[in-house]
């Protein structure tokens, strides 16, 4: 029984190093700590453990992009959970193999998965996961271009972020009402809503997170033609998108002071960007 025991703990102690390891973006070292981990538990029969790492993995190939590949995982993963009646595990799975369909496209496909995950997340009166899945949802809807229909999902996930303190979603959720508005039309609502994100994410050092809400709220300004103060925002998140590394991002910030710039008739300052 004890080397059960011993054996149970190894495969947690993997799975954390996985983590550790995927977090570092050292994906190969991290499926490595994974598979390793999940031979434990098929050998020990610890399906709710398998259950795990196969999710973990699924999450790591999609990383990778290798969708078709993490969708396996997931489904597999998937069955043990409906096997097991765990619906906490149940809804997770759900939700990652939506966020998947999401990123392929498949939106239709994408919100039945959705759904179905907030439908046991009610049940389980599982606030956290609700406000996550509606934002997923209202997600979908502003894709689609139904921004009556996102706005309502995003401010009922609002409230439950409100009601919880949890201060990383409110963030999340205030940027993505700015941008309904944004895309409305109605720039100064807009822009309280990203201030407001803004404050939050300097609060809690979220610095990824000031970054795309200092590049949002100079595109505000550009498109009040207020070049100046546009710029000042776009060069501060430039700056913390540089130092975090977060190359996308810097290629948006450049792209963004160079057409700004080029607005302002600077051509000769436009094309060192």
């Amino acid at each position: 029984a004890e080397k059960l025991g011993n054996l149970k703990g190894k495969s947690v102690l993997l799975d954390n190093i996985g983590g550790i390891f995927k977090d570092r973006g050292k994906l190969d070292k991290a499926l490595k700590y994974y598979e390793e981990a999940l031979e434990i538990d098929e050998k020990l029969g610890n399906l709710e453990g398998k259950s795990i790492l196969l999710n973990n993995i699924g999450l790591l190939l999609k990383t990778r992009g290798e969708f078709d590949k993490a969708l396996k995982y997931y489904e597999e993963a998937l069955e043990i959970d409906e096997k097991l009646g765990n619906l906490k595990g149940k809804s997770i799975l759900l939700n990652n193999i939506g966020d998947l369909l999401k990123t392929r496209g498949e939106f239709d496909k994408a919100l039945k998965y959705y759904e179905e995950a907030l439908e046991i997340d009610e049940k389980l009166g599982n606030l956290e996961r609700k406000s996550i899945l509606l934002n997923n949802i209202g997600g979908i809807f502003k894709d689609r271009g139904k921004l009556d229909k996102a706005l309502k999902y995003y401010e009922e996930a609002l409230e439950i972020d409100e009601k919880l303190g949890n201060l990383e979603g409110k963030s999340v959720l205030l940027n993505h009402i700015g941008g309904i508005f944004k895309d409305r039309g109605k720039l100064d609502k807009a822009l309280k809503y990203y201030e407001d994100a803004l404050e939050i994410d300097e609060k809690l050092g979220n610095l990824e997170g000031k970054s795309i809400l200092l590049n949002h709220i100079g595109g505000i300004f550009q498109n009040r033609g207020e070049l100046d103060k546009a710029l000042k925002y776009y060069e501060e998140a430039l700056e913390i998108a540089e130092e975090l590394g977060i190359l996308e991002g810097q290629s948006v910030l450049l792209k963004n002071i160079g057409d700004l710039l080029k607005t302002r008739r600077e051509f000769g300052k436009a094309l060192k960007f």
